[in-house]
């Protein structure tokens, strides 16, 4: 079974343990999908590698900073777990702070794609 049919088989036989659970122990259903959220989110880290070395290829063959794509890759890992927590905190009736994970979500990568947003910045003054 392929990577994604795993996940996916994982996600709907968790689906189906809160439901069930849902109505009698509702702190024990969110534990769960919070548990089954960390762990696909761990176990699709494994990925990581090989992507990390394709752009490590990629910056050496066109010549680019790593300290330029570092930032690309940091900020699509905050998205990321930015998405699930604030999906997470909805899933448990609390919208607020849901709202409060994406606005942290967005800060910390404005905050993490500053050198990129620098680099660009000087690669523009230098065209003037």
């Amino acid at each position: 079974m392929s990577e994604v049919g795993k996940i996916v088989a994982l996600c709907l036989i968790g689906i189906v343990l809160i439901l069930l659970l849902q109505k009698s122990h509702p702190e024990i259903a969110i534990l769960l999908a919070l548990s089954i959220c960390g762990g696909v989110l761990l176990y699709s880290l494994s990925g990581m590698k090989a992507i990390l070395a394709l752009l490590e290829q990629m910056s050496l063959a066109g010549g680019l900073s790593e300290d330029l794509l570092r930032p690309l890759v940091k900020t699509v890992g905050i998205a990321l777990v930015s998405r699930v927590g604030a999906e997470l905190c909805r899933d448990a009736n609390q919208g607020a702070l849901a709202t409060v994970v994406e606005t942290a979500g967005a800060f910390s990568a404005i905050v993490v794609a500053i050198p990129l947003f620098t680099a660009v910045w000087e690669l523009l003054r230098g065209m003037l």
